[in-house]
């Protein structure tokens, strides 16, 4: 399925599901405290209709209409994201970072793109790379934000990898960043979470990368300059 029409159909598909399950929640709100969807709708200026709607898990009806009436029974309507999936589109420089590895590595490293994960959702590895005693997972980002975040991320992946019982190779994890000055700043910033996240040197890894007989290092940020 191209790109377009996969997001124009799990976005939709989303937006019906999060409507729907909505819906339920607000009706079960409503009831206990003994609101009315007449009275409700009255409140707010809008037909019972739409009340009816809403909570039949209608997506059409607005954040407006729907935060409004969630202040009218005392809760909270909140527009949140949740980055549990892999994004479909990437940008130039993550590309770029990718097929820097990819070129980099050694032939006994046996790569997969965007390697799927067990458990829950749909995420992946940006690149997986085997040989015969190790498990290597990239997680490639253009501009870290907060630190802690991709911390729990890449090691969550790890811990899903791990949920196999991969019963004689290791699994590591492995951050790939740019050095631009403000990732630098950031690492300089934790040490001690750097230390503790991500032992191994940058050059250790990129020797286990490009040799033929090294076994991987271990958990570690991969500095990835030219991208």
């Amino acid at each position: 399925m191209p790109i377009r029409r996969e997001a124009i159909y799990e976005g939709d598909r989303e937006l019906r599901w999060t409507a729907r399950r909505f819906g339920e929640d607000f009706r079960g709100l409503r009831e206990r405290t003994g609101v009315s969807q007449a009275a409700l709708a009255a409140t707010i200026g809008v037909a019972r209709s739409v009340i009816c709607r809403m909570e039949a898990g209608d997506p059409t009806v607005g954040p407006e209409i729907r935060a409004r009436a969630c202040a009218c029974l005392g809760a909270d309507f909140r527009m949140q994201v949740y980055a549990e999936r892999t994004p479909m589109i990437f940008d130039a420089a993550h590309a770029r970072i990718v097929e820097h590895i990819l070129a980099s590595r050694h032939p006994r490293w046996r790569a997969i793109v965007e390697a799927p994960l067990p458990g829950p959702g749909r995420r992946s590895s940006d690149i997986r790379l085997d040989d015969a005693s190790d498990l290597v997972l990239f997680e490639v980002e253009t501009h870290v934000r907060r630190a802690e975040e991709i911390v729990r991320e890449v090691h969550s992946k790890r811990d899903a990898v791990a949920t196999l019982g991969e019963p004689v190779r290791k699994v590591h994890v492995v951050l790939a960043l740019p050095p631009t000055r403000h990732h630098q700043q950031l690492v300089r910033s934790l040490p001690s979470t750097v230390r503790a996240a991500f032992p191994t040197p940058s050059s250790a890894l990129r020797q286990a990368l490009e040799s033929e007989t090294l076994p991987w290092p271990g958990d570690g940020i991969l500095w990835v300059a030219g991208s």
